[in-house]
């Protein structure tokens, strides 16, 4: 597999498991159906070159087939939802979610990562109620240009990430207790808040604002404030608040893996460890959210990653 990204992030994968084997190991049958997987890699790798590297490195190899299938649907569903307001066209949305529902029933598709997704769906216990469930999610983002309230943002991400979180756990065979799903929920939610903060600019261009009415009202800052990048100390301290409620939505999703199953703890300690680090970088940006960015900028504490990645690897061993 030749893996996009600059010379040390190839060298990183490189000591990685051979992309061969793991589809080896995952059951994935020779023949396009890996190039396949391979191509729903690389939707992963371009999307998040930051978070894929851990994912090549430490998750049990059977599983990263599966989950960069799951990541590539996740993925091309995002960015059809995230087009500007003003732009948007429902057709575009509705014509590929009538691909997929589609690819459920019959097992065929043109898009090789959708192919690949749809093995994940016929050979792991995905429920095909929670893609569509998933799928509606998404196209009830479609035209949103704000959020009333702190549980009204609550309620319309909830409606696609539960879903996706449920497609994550089957792809994974990890069982459906209540206390997993909680763990889940609450990962997303804090992984969701990292991603709104850290998207603030360019979504604020195409006509969404992520940040509650209740909370702009609360520190007396308007949209235009907003819109406009105005450096005001109103607006550090709305910032402050909200990067705020981010860290404390990672201290609560980080605490609830505790109770989770291994599986669950595995699956999302990683990405956690990765994005909780990256709160502080946006936390010393401040009125600089405003302002669209390139770069993902991360502030790392040595003590907190290497104790969350001594904690990961210990749960790689005891997956296998």
């Amino acid at each position: 597999m030749t893996v996009p990204g600059p010379p040390l992030l190839r060298c990183l994968l490189n000591q990685a498991a051979p992309w061969q084997r793991t589809l080896r190991l995952a059951g994935i049958p020779q023949g396009r159906l890996r190039d396949d997987y391979t191509a729903a890699a690389h939707v992963a790798a371009r999307r998040y070159p930051a978070l894929y590297p851990p994912g090549r490195l430490l998750s049990p190899m059977a599983w990263q087939p599966h989950l960069f299938a799951v990541g590539a649907l996740i993925i091309h569903a995002d960015c059809l939802a995230d087009v500007p307001v003003h732009r948007y066209e429902p057709a575009v949305f509705h014509t590929w979610a009538g691909q997929v529902r589609q690819g459920l029933a019959t097992g065929r598709a043109e898009q090789p990562f959708l192919r690949a997704f749809l093995h994940t769906a016929r050979v792991q216990p995905l429920d095909p109620a929670d893609v569509h469930d998933y799928l509606a999610g998404q196209l009830a983002r479609l035209g949103v240009r704000g959020y009333a309230t702190e549980q009204d943002k609550h309620d319309n991400t909830d409606r696609s990430n539960m879903p996706s979180a449920r497609i994550l756990l089957a792809a994974c065979r990890i069982p459906r207790h209540s206390r997993n799903e909680t763990a889940s929920r609450l990962a997303f939610d804090a992984a969701q808040r990292w991603d709104d903060l850290a998207d603030l600019a360019e979504d604020l261009r195409r006509g969404l604002l992520t940040i509650p009415e209740t909370d702009l009202l609360r520190f007396d800052v308007t949209r235009t404030d907003l819109e406009a990048g105005r450096d005001t100390p109103a607006v550090r301290a709305l910032l402050a608040h909200e990067c705020g409620k981010a860290r404390a939505a990672f201290h609560t999703a980080q605490a609830a893996l505790d109770d989770a199953d291994q599986g669950v703890q595995f699956l999302y300690r990683p990405v956690l460890m990765l994005l909780h680090q990256g709160v502080r970088g946006l936390e010393q940006r401040g009125a600089a959210l405003l302002r669209p960015s390139s770069r993902w900028h991360f502030r790392l504490s040595p003590t907190r990653l290497a104790g969350d990645t001594l904690r990961t690897l210990h749960h790689r061993l005891r997956l296998g």
